[in-house]
């Protein structure tokens, strides 16, 4: 089951928005084939001003759902972002602070900043797009704090940027740690059920009510069932920020890897 949801969200999101809307569209002709034996014609047209009045209360409450979900993917997202521009802001500042203060060891700080980008653009990056688990250790943070702690400094000023450099490498760890537990959905599978029941109500009480046009009544449906399904995909793209072409981008360690390589410091 979780490799079968993680084979879909990592489609491109055009695919996954487009299986929705089917999934809406064939929701809403289930319903109809369904309603049609469990509630004649001559019955809905009777009760279609209180289905009316149904429908109004349950959609407000459940567009007050949706709308929730919908903000906590979306601040998921932009939390991923900021924590990847975080990390790789952190690397460089680290290479920056060994290059101004710790002159003597600032080529070992710079090949183990080099590697560790490159581990994370082209290795952990591919994992974690592929819902592979990716080691919370990193043996290129190992080299940096050896090389960090072999440090005797020469003087006070050479040992205060050993201890902002330390701190630099420990604040790379939390923000590293940050962005694997940020890979995970923060919404529970028990609220996806809950706004899936809740799509379901909402199409068979759309069933309910009386339309003269059988045609009008029809599209309708399934254009309320397929506008569900599509902000439920939304929801679900942006709630996780690592997978399909709709993820966060690399392009921070990209740009902090070439001005370390570079040995620039204006970064």
């Amino acid at each position: 089951m979780n490799d079968m949801l993680i084979h879909f969200i990592s489609m491109p999101s055009a695919l996954q928005i487009a299986a929705w809307a089917s999934f809406g569209c064939l929701l809403a002709v289930l319903t109809h084939f369904l309603m049609r034996r469990l509630a004649p014609e001559h019955i809905t047209e009777k009760q279609s001003d209180e289905v009316g009045v149904i429908i109004a209360v349950v959609g407000i409450f459940y567009g007050l759902i949706i709308a929730a979900l919908l903000v906590r993917a979306i601040s998921h997202f932009d939390n991923s972002m900021e924590i990847a521009e975080r990390e790789a802001g952190l690397a460089a500042s680290l290479y920056r602070m060994s290059a101004q203060g710790l002159p003597e060891t600032n080529h070992k700080i710079q090949k183990g900043l080099q590697a560790y980008l490159d581990a994370v653009i082209h290795q952990e990056w591919r994992l974690q797009q592929q819902g592979e688990e990716v080691p919370v250790s990193s043996p290129q943070l190992g080299y940096l704090s050896k090389v960090l702690s072999a440090i005797h400094p020469a003087g006070h000023k050479e040992a205060e940027y050993l201890a902002l450099a330390q701190d630099k490498l420990n604040e790379l760890y939390v923000s590293r740690h940050a962005r694997l537990f940020n890979q995970a959905m923060t919404i529970p599978w028990e609220i996806w059920t809950v706004s899936l029941i809740g799509e379901v109500l909402l199409v068979f009480f759309a069933w309910l009510m009386h339309v003269p046009s059988k045609g009008v009544h029809f599209f309708l449906t399934c254009a309320m069932a397929v506008s569900i399904s599509i902000v439920l995909a939304i929801i679900l793209i942006y709630d996780t920020p690592f997978y399909g072409d709709i993820s966060v981008s690399p392009e921070p360690y990209q740009k902090a890897l070439a001005a370390i390589r570079a040995g620039s410091l204006d970064l």
